[in-house]
């Protein structure tokens, strides 16, 4: 089964400093949008726990706020550079697997093998494979 994964952003979105209430109806419209959407396909839309997915490096888990730099993320401890937004969407996916991994199940009640990001799949074991390796 295919799904959507996002961090949980329910209380985040009440803490933005002058935030709007423009802004947090923005962010439940879109998730009850893409639920919609989700209801007419085979796809499931879940969430996980947003806590420093955006500081934490995704190839050797370091975590630390000077990591990220606006768009750009560079692991002080590894070395490792890429998309900020693409090592945070990393991190969700490691996090899903984490609970999947732990015997945990999606809201649906089933539970996963392997979750696919544009460059490949991470698997429940947090083993990475390039899409170049797939196929």
């Amino acid at each position: 089964m295919d799904g959507i994964i996002f961090e949980n952003l329910d209380h985040i979105c009440e803490n933005i400093a002058n935030g709007s209430k423009f802004q947090q109806w923005a962010y439940a419209k879109f998730m009850e949008l893409v639920e919609y959407k989700a209801e007419s396909t085979a796809l499931f839309v879940d969430t996980v726990n947003p806590a420093y997915t955006s500081q934490r490096c995704s190839h050797c888990g370091f975590t630390h706020e000077d990591n990220r730099d606006d768009k750009e993320f560079e692991c002080l401890d590894c070395g490792y550079e890429v998309n900020a937004d693409y090592n945070a969407a990393k991190n969700i996916a490691n996090r899903y697997c984490g609970y999947i991994h732990r015997g945990q199940k999606s809201r649906g009640g089933w539970a996963t093998s392997q979750l696919a990001l544009k460059s490949g799949t991470l698997n429940v074991n947090g083993d990475y494979t390039p899409t170049e390796l797939l196929g």
